[in-house]
This record gives C-alpha cells, sequence and structure tokens, in this order.
C-alpha cells in the first residue's frame, strides 16, 4: 500500500498505518483507503462528480495510451477523459469566479486536494455507443459490454462538480 501511495482511514477520518492494522478481523473490512494523487493512482490528478445513481464520474488517468485502444473498457464503469485539463478549465472558467487554467494547474502541482463547486450548474449528457460510421462511411461495432443495446439510455445527469488532486 505505501508503494501505491495509499492511506488507511477509520471510520472516525483517523489516519492508521498498515502495521497496526489486524487484516484478520471483521474491523478491517470497515477501513477507508484513499491513493494520494500521483503516477501511481488511475484517476490521474483529477475527478469530477455529478449526481447520478450509478456512482460514476468523470476522470484523469496516469496510462494516455489508453485513448489511442480501440479496446476502452479498462475502468470500473467511471469515464476516463482526454484532456481533461481543457474540460475542467472550461467548466470553472465558464461557470466559477476566480478560476482558469493557470489556477487549475497550480493546485494540482501543489498535491494537495482542492474540491470545487460550480458556481452554475452545467447539463452533462452521457452517450453510451456501441455501434458508429467513421468519415469514410466504414460501420465500426463494439461489444456491448453493459448490455444496452436496444433499451431506452439513461435520464439526463446534470451538476458535476469539480476535485482537483
Amino acid at each position: 500500500m505505501a508503494k501505491n501511495n495509499i492511506r488507511i482511514f477509520d471510520w472516525h477520518g483517523n489516519e492508521l498505518q498498515a502495521t497496526d492494522v489486524d487484516w484478520t478481523t471483521d474491523e478491517a473490512v470497515k477501513l477507508k483507503f484513499r491513493q494520494d494523487p500521483g503516477k501511481e493512482n488511475s484517476l490521474g490528478s483529477i475527478r469530477i462528480n455529478f449526481h447520478n445513481t450509478h456512482q460514476v464520474y468523470l476522470h484523469d488517468t496516469p496510462s494516455k495510451s489508453l485513448f489511442t485502444q480501440d479496446y476502452r473498457f479498462d475502468s470500473s464503469g467511471c469515464v476516463r477523459v482526454d484532456h481533461v485539463r481543457d474540460l475542467v478549465s472550461w467548466l470553472l472558467e465558464t461557470t466559477t469566479p476566480d478560476w482558469d487554467r493557470t489556477r487549475v494547474d497550480s493546485v494540482i502541482a501543489s498535491g494537495e486536494r482542492e474540491d470545487v463547486k460550480l458556481a452554475t450548474q452545467v447539463p452533462l449528457y452521457l452517450a453510451y455507443v456501441t455501434a458508429w460510421a467513421n468519415d469514410k462511411g466504414v460501420v465500426n461495432f463494439r461489444e456491448d459490454i453493459y448490455n444496452r443495446d436496444g433499451l431506452n439510455g439513461e435520464p439526463v445527469i446534470e451538476g458535476p462538480q469539480v476535485v482537483l488532486q
């Protein structure tokens, strides 16, 4: 856990050391784990929370090469965003006073977590697409890993909140 910058907390928010935990007891399953931002964190440095019933969020990734792959289901249902700092900067600059790209980059560089609630809500629409045609008219099909083909989509999800780490 130390190698991957994962910290352990009890339900009161007190940080614990892995050597202080009796991992053979039921108490061990009641602990909270938090991975600090950095190159080991699969969420990268930014998470965009928004209200939804599935606990899905948008996030950065240190694995930028994933954006070049055809098979993109390397996540637990949350959505990796390419050029996420551009999106976050746009969200904050257009909705929340005193935020711009320089401030976003500065907070991320500090390594400190900062939760920023947008002053104005922005509608967020997610589309799950398993078939499309490219600019040459070639139709592409992908596996429907969520078994959603032929079903009505999810309701509109609104109100993102940016979490800079």
